[in-house]
């Protein structure tokens, strides 16, 4: 167990001098061009110094992605309580509603049938007066007053 993790070491002290060695020889440069090499290398080194930078810029921007996440979650789930607390609401003024319609039209119904009551009581009351005047009248004439 102790040799591999002496490779790994190895390897890994390798790796890191072949790509100091890169940067130091520039790997990638035109061979004619020997005045721009030490302005590629600083280069290489000033994009490798800033790399620390832009990581903690991304994970800023990771964080403060999250927590406009978390944020919208939030705002989300208010929504939907809010959503569940006027859908409740809803339902209990429809429910409200329809019971007054009821109520409104049971109210029609029994003024209707008081109307229609009140006017066969006065058509009765009209005709008990209507048929006495005619039968008295009817009771004077078969009796000759007239």
């Amino acid at each position: 167990m102790v040799r591999q993790t002496c490779r790994i070491a190895f390897y890994r002290r390798v790796v890191y001098a072949v790509i100091a060695l890169l940067f130091i020889f520039g790997a990638t440069r035109v061979p004619g061009t020997y005045a721009a090499y030490w302005d590629d290398v600083y280069q290489g080194f000033e994009q490798f110094s800033r790399l620390p930078g832009d990581v903690y810029q991304l994970k800023e921007g990771y964080r403060q992605t999250q927590e406009e996440l978390q944020k919208a979650r939030s705002s989300i789930e208010a929504y939907q309580e809010q959503n569940a607390q006027l859908l409740e609401q809803n339902r209990k003024l429809t429910d409200t509603v329809a019971e007054l319609k009821n109520l409104q039209t049971q109210r029609d119904q029994a003024s209707h049938r008081n109307k229609v009551l009140l006017i066969t009581a006065v058509i009765l009351l009209a005709g008990y007066f209507i048929g006495i005047r005619l039968l008295r009248y009817g009771m004077r004439r078969r009796s000759g007053r007239y």
